[in-house]
């Protein structure tokens, strides 16, 4: 075999060299243009650059894969902190971020070459700027990364898009999320509020709201399953209104024969109707899980329940009406985002649901007086993340209470949450703390063992935390909130207090903040902690009577009744605000004149109704009696009492 000259090799050398990319000395700070994302799956390819330097013209730079490439052709300016995006043909971007700039691979402002076309088991992605020079590289998968990369390549799962998080040059500084994931935290507003509580209050006034909007009405929620909300809605848009609606269209179970049927129904009356569910198994949210409608786009509706029949019949919830342009702003763009993804994970309601038959159902007739408005100060916080992060902020800066009022809480909180950490340090603080849950089907088994340790924590600790369960005589059916206050700030909204609408489902919370408004707040979790919030019932043979001067006369509650038992009856018999005898039935003999003797009657729980009767008393008659006629009195009196509680057992 012949030697190959010196020379020759040198001047091979020399050749190479110009095909070698000169590579930027810090890509991060020159010219500050570097790839802030990359998704290489569905929903689609795209390349993401950000601009942290001075405003730059990235004409004629390039975006290559080793294979092929793509060369930005006319001028376009990226603003310091702004961003561009490369999008293959085919892919969701502009659903996923419709206010983002992108450019499309098969636009005219787009020189191509060869194919970049990124592989989902691993790729690397160059970013050249218009002479040449090499400003990024980023290694992901199965690839051998090269400099200026350091470190094995970063993980990129099919599904997710690669995302920034810091200056360096290797994987510690990437991350990867949901592409189109969208949260929001709202700063404060000054706001008007209508606190409401389910099931009692909450129906009405959201027809009050329906009927009295002039423009649009925009509504997000789970479930929808309510016939007189159809109706008012219906209603609203042959009025000539914009109604849209966005529904859950894979909920747990499915969507009920008179879901759809209610659905189809909307539809049918002019309204645009909506639901959120996988596409090509992608979705960014596990589920649209907010309660949520706009009114006008200046009145938000926020709650904690689902707009179903049980909800306005037996589920103990809040929610609040937050009247402010400048919060429903907020509202409103989490509301688009979410919309804007039609052909990703929206779809129109017939590739969703299979049409049923119902309804009509009816309107809401009489309506009760509008309930009281608040003033407050209000912000806006959405899940994934944003509301447990609004959470954790406030317990941990929490002064003297924390009420926490939960369908459930997830049994894993008690190792490891972020929410349970701040709880139990309150607690130390000295802050009260008070929990209650649900005890219903599916819950009771979890939610015990959470009171069980939470409660031994409190007493290894000497906290005044106390965690316990609704009960059988519980106003309501079922514990379905998800509140919180913490001294004068109230959270209402529809997260569970578990990963899932922490962390990947769709909510929406409204945080406000009024000592006077939180006062409406406290008094309900009272009454719900209480179990028995309805006084006893009093139950009187007679409330007037008239004797004659000298006969007895029988005082007689031992009809009085309460759920949780009554705890204890006096009578204020002179009037004078102090109770002179206790017990169900006394016998009194009284002077002449008019009477009025006050009742009282407590519960175990402390709850007490009050009534009076009035007995006048005449002169004696000059047929008087003799006074053997009232001797048997005693006895026959005994003898009642001992019939009554015979009856009773």
């Amino acid at each position: 075999m012949r030697a190959i000259p010196t020379i020759v090799l040198v001047l091979v050398v020399l050749l190479m060299i110009p095909a070698i990319p000169e590579i930027a000395s810090d890509p991060g700070e020159v010219p500050g243009v570097v790839v802030s994302r990359v998704c290489a799956s569905y929903p689609g390819e795209f390349i993401s650059l950000t601009n942290h330097g001075a405003p730059i013209d990235v004409k004629s730079w390039r975006l290559s894969d080793g294979e092929g490439s793509a060369t930005f052709n006319t001028s376009f300016i990226i603003p310091t902190g702004g961003s561009v995006t490369w999008s293959a043909p085919g892919s969701f971007f502009r659903e996923l971020y419709p206010e983002e700039a992108c450019v499309s691979n098969d636009a005219s402002e787009v020189i191509r070459k060869g194919s970049l076309k990124l592989a989902d088991a691993g790729d690397q992605v160059y970013l050249f700027d218009a002479n040449g020079t090499m400003m990024d590289l980023v290694c992901y998968g199965n690839v051998e990364p090269q400099a200026p990369w350091t470190g094995p390549p970063a993980v990129l799962k099919k599904g997710s898009v690669m995302v920034r998080s810091g200056p360096g040059k290797g994987p510690e500084s990437w991350g990867t999320v949901v592409p189109g994931l969208f949260s929001v935290t709202a700063p404060s507003f000054p706001v008007e509020v209508v606190p409401l509580l389910y099931p009692d209050d909450a129906l009405p006034e959201l027809v009050r709201q329906i009927d009295g909007s002039r423009e649009s009405i925009e509504l997000a929620c789970y479930l929808m399953e309510n016939w007189t909300l159809a109706r008012h809605l219906a209603g609203a848009s042959a009025r000539g209104l914009n109604v849209t609606v966005l529904l859950e269209g894979r909920p747990v179970g499915g969507v009920s024969d008179n879901g759809a049927a209610l659905a189809y129904y909307l539809q049918d009356s002019g309204i645009d109707v909506w639901t959120m569910r996988s596409g090509e198994s992608f979705r960014r949210y596990d589920y649209l899980h907010a309660k949520y409608a706009l009114f006008d786009r200046q009145r938000l509706f926020v709650a904690s329940e689902n707009m179903a029949d049980s909800s306005f019949s037996s589920n103990r919830g809040w929610a609040a009406v937050v009247e402010g342009r400048q919060i429903c702003s907020y509202a409103e763009e989490v509301f688009q985002m979410d919309l804007a993804a039609k052909g990703v994970d929206i779809f129109p309601l017939n590739t969703s649901l299979v049409r049923e038959d119902g309804g009509p159902g009816r309107l809401l007739g009489t309506m009760p007086p509008a309930p009281r408005t608040y003033s407050a100060t209000a912000s806006l916080a959405t899940s994934p993340f944003n509301v447990q992060d609004a959470l954790v902020e406030m317990i941990s800066g929490a002064q003297e209470r924390i009420l926490v009022q939960q369908m459930r809480i997830d049994e894993s909180w008690l190792d490891d949450s972020l929410i349970i950490s701040a709880l139990s340090s309150a607690a130390e603080r000295g802050v009260s703390v008070r929990i209650q849950l649900d005890s219903g089907l599916g819950t009771e088994e979890g939610n015990t063992l959470v009171a069980e340790v939470l409660d031994q924590r409190a007493d290894d600790n000497n906290w005044d935390l106390e965690c316990r369960l609704t009960d059988d005589s519980a106003p309501f059916g079922r514990l379905h909130n998800k509140g919180v206050i913490v001294d004068d700030t109230v959270v209402v909204g529809s997260a569970n207090w578990v990963d899932g609408s922490m962390e990947r489902n769709r909510e929406m919370a409204v945080i406000l903040s009024s000592s006077e408004l939180a006062d409406v707040f406290v008094k309900w979790f009272d009454e719900d902690w209480m179990g028995d919030a309805v006084p006893p019932t009093i139950v009187l043979p007679w409330r007037y009577l008239e004797a004659r001067a000298g006969e007895p006369i029988v005082l007689d509650a031992t009809g009085c009744h309460d759920p949780s038992g009554v705890a204890k009856i006096t009578w204020d018999v002179d009037g004078d605000g102090n109770a002179d005898l206790q017990g169900p039935m006394h016998a009194v003999t009284l002077g002449e004149g008019e009477h009025d003797i006050a009742l009282r009657v407590e519960d175990s729980l402390g709850n007490v109704a009050v009534d009076n009767v009035t007995v006048v008393v005449n002169a004696p008659s000059n047929g008087t009696l003799p006074w053997l006629l009232y001797a048997p009195l005693p006895l026959l009196l005994s003898l009642i009492l001992i019939a009554r509680r015979t009856r009773r057992f």
